[in-house]
């Protein structure tokens, strides 16, 4: 079982200027990795917030039907919104509008029978939820869990952000970011500046160069595959699904992770960038069902 902890937010995506008119979806970074990693057939735990409105109903009762066994801290406050513009190459650009101000308290055994808990984006970056993540990892170093991180970094982080990230990494196992994350973080040599972090399993996308991964003194790197980009919603999503069902369908835990051979890490590499091209050919980050029972065949073998 995987545990999953980040936002929920229902997305509007513009679809008209005059006047302005949105298409709305259940949206949020790792929720989009939950829904993947469960139509791919694995049982997925997620931990999120949600507030205590009409569409906070709507989005959790989604959530459900997506098969998402749910632990959810809920605020007295209205649902989370990002209005989202994509440009001509089907980049997103947000704005957020986030009204939750509690602190965020995970429920006890939270992490119970994990085997992997993967976090990130935007909930991992405020310091209202601080405390609640820093128990999950200590759960999480007590369940054994491996442990998977992915910024998500849509801006330059404060300082007090860049200590929370700097916190999580030194309990990272695997460490998923993009490039724009990367060069955030280390604007001076950003693909380097990754190579030498002290994390078993680094791995930077690169967006239509494909993505490259560092592991230990092994490094694989591989271009992306060309298909007809229609949005890359959810393309970076998809990549950290593709990657973690391998890895799990494979036995890797944290306990095991260094005995990844060259040949399971260019195989993980090539399933994640397959799928990641996936989520380009469809508008939004719900990958297309034929697409996905085809990279099911091609890369678990069911």
């Amino acid at each position: 079982m995987l545990a999953l902890l980040g936002e929920v937010l229902v997305d509007l995506i513009e679809e008209n200027q005059d006047p302005l008119r949105f298409r709305g979806v259940l949206g949020g970074s790792v929720l989009n990795t939950a829904t993947t990693l469960v139509r791919l057939g694995f049982p997925v735990r997620f931990l999120s917030e949600v507030g205590e409105d009409w569409v906070s109903a709507w989005s959790e009762e989604e959530m459900r039907k997506r098969g998402l066994e749910l632990r959810l801290f809920r605020h007295p406050a209205p649902m989370p919104l990002a209005l989202v513009r994509l440009d001509a190459e089907g980049n997103g650009e947000y704005s957020f509008h986030r009204p939750f101000h509690l602190p965020y308290r995970p429920g006890p055994e939270s992490l119970r029978g994990a085997r992997v808990f993967h976090f990130g984006s935007l909930l991992a970056l405020e310091a209202r939820t601080a405390e609640g993540v820093e128990a999950l990892l200590q759960e999480a170093l007590e369940e054994g869990a491996l442990v998977s991180y992915d910024p998500n970094l849509r801006q330059d982080p404060t300082e007090t952000e860049r200590s929370l990230i700097a916190g999580y990494l030194t309990r990272t196992d695997l460490l998923k970011l993009s490039l724009e994350d990367a060069k955030l973080l280390f604007p001076e040599n950003p693909i380097e500046g990754v190579k030498r972090l002290p994390i078993p399993l680094k791995v930077l996308t690169l967006g239509p160069e494909g993505a490259v991964a560092f592991h230990g003194e092994k490094e694989v790197r591989l271009p992306a595959e060309k298909v007809q980009v229609v949005d890359t919603v959810g393309a970076g999503d998809a990549f950290t699904a593709g990657l973690l069902a391998l890895l799990l369908k494979w036995g890797y835990g944290r306990e095991n992770l260094k005995a990844l051979s060259l040949k399971e890490l260019k195989r993980a590499l090539q399933g994640a960038v397959a799928l990641s091209a996936l989520a380009c050919t469809v508008r939004g980050a719900y990958l297309p069902e034929e697409g996905l029972r085809a990279w099911r065949a091609r890369f678990l073998g069911d």
